[in-house]
């Protein structure tokens, strides 16, 4: 497991401990979301989604329930997503996987990142700053 160190009290961005880790194991599941909507079937033909809640017609099935499994990996992967692209939309690919796959800072330089390690932490803690609070 990789080290994220919490960001200190006197942070902006302070988090309490729980809710840190939280949105850093929630983080970390991504791969897991993005393999999964890989491999389910799609039942956006027999499915239609509302805003709140996915509706079929008749009982309860297993399409109805695929569709709701695949609906809500769908709304926490762009969830995930949209909270890094307003984080910094000019590094997202580069914090993206910093945060889903633990990458380290000195990974993702060496990698090409287009930023220095200061603007990249502050920008990694205010994304779980900001998932802290969204999930």
């Amino acid at each position: 497991m990789f080290k994220v160190k919490t960001p200190s009290k006197n942070s902006k961005y302070w988090v309490p401990t729980e809710d840190f880790r939280t949105a850093l194991h929630w983080s970390l599941r991504y791969p897991l979301w993005v393999a999964e909507l890989s491999v389910e079937p799609d039942t956006a033909q027999a499915i239609r989604y509302d805003k709140d809640k996915v509706q079929t017609s008749g009982n309860y099935d297993s399409t109805m329930e695929t569709a709701i499994r695949r609906d809500e990996l769908r709304r926490k992967k762009e969830l995930l997503e949209e909270t890094v692209r307003e984080v910094a939309p000019e590094i997202f690919s580069y914090l993206l996987l910093g945060v889903t796959q633990g990458r380290t800072v000195y990974q993702l330089i060496n990698e090409g990142m287009p930023c220095g390690k200061d603007y990249y932490i502050e920008k990694r803690q205010e994304y779980y700053y900001l998932i802290s609070k969204k999930i």
